[in-house]
């Protein structure tokens, strides 16, 4: 941001942000940075214009929703964003040395569905099922990190964890959609196959959320926002 802006202006542009229902922090500062350029270069073009009437040009060339566009593109981008680091950490297991972990989960599974190799599909499942609560309750009761406060302020946690709500779903209903059966019993050679890469792709992106993507949030956020000196917990 240029230093031509008072404090007092700039405040006063967090203040009328806030009034168009801009709640997330993070987008408040990235409108009130577009604004204050764009206030900034109609002041140097017309020395004598005045900070409100550059305020009111500059909002008024914006749609009747206000900032709703660039809160949703913000919001697009976010999702974008964590796709692209999950898709990263799952094309981390397709090199050694984790691609051997990987492949010996995807063969322990295949034989619990396909055998009933140690324990029934069934069981396993219920297994499965316990980690994903067990998981879910680990990083509520730590935060994901940060505080609860912080979490309803910030639009890049929400994405975040609207993603982690998503395989926490998928963990516990797909598998039972893909058996095409009422029974956990009845699984075919191909289709435990299939469902066991399913199963551990899921299990590996759920103890990412858990224990690796709250770490990267958190250090993303500390660089990302440093200069808002927020407080993560």
């Amino acid at each position: 941001m240029k230093e031509q802006l008072t404090e007092e202006e700039i405040a006063k542009l967090f203040k009328f942000v806030k009034s168009k229902y801009v709640h997330y922090i993070d987008v408040q500062y990235e409108i009130v940075d577009h604004l204050a350029s764009a206030i900034e270069e109609k002041q140097t073009d017309s020395p004598s214009m005045s900070f409100d009437r550059a305020l009111s040009e500059v909002y008024g060339k914006f749609p009747i929703t206000g900032f709703a566009i660039m809160i949703a593109e913000k919001s697009s981008a976010l999702k974008k964003f964590w796709v692209k680091k999950f898709l990263g950490f799952m094309l981390g297991y397709m090199k050694l040395p984790k691609i051997i972990i990987a492949g010996f989960l995807i063969y322990l599974l295949h034989l619990i569905l396909y055998n009933g190799f140690l324990i029934s599909p069934k069981q396993l499942y219920l297994t499965l099922v316990m980690l994903a609560i067990l998981s879910a309750g680990y990083r509520y009761k730590y935060g994901f990190e940060f505080s609860k406060e912080f979490r309803h302020n910030y639009l890049v946690t929400g994405t975040y964890l609207s993603f982690y709500v998503g395989v926490w779903f998928f963990y516990f209903f797909a598998p039972l959609h893909f058996s095409g059966s009422q029974h956990l019993e009845e699984f075919g050679y191909l289709q435990s196959w299939i469902l066991s890469v399913y199963l551990t792709s899921i299990t590996l992106l759920l103890h990412a959320y858990t224990f690796v993507f709250p770490k990267m949030l958190k250090k993303e956020l500390q660089e990302k926002y440093s200069h808002l000196n927020i407080k993560l917990a």
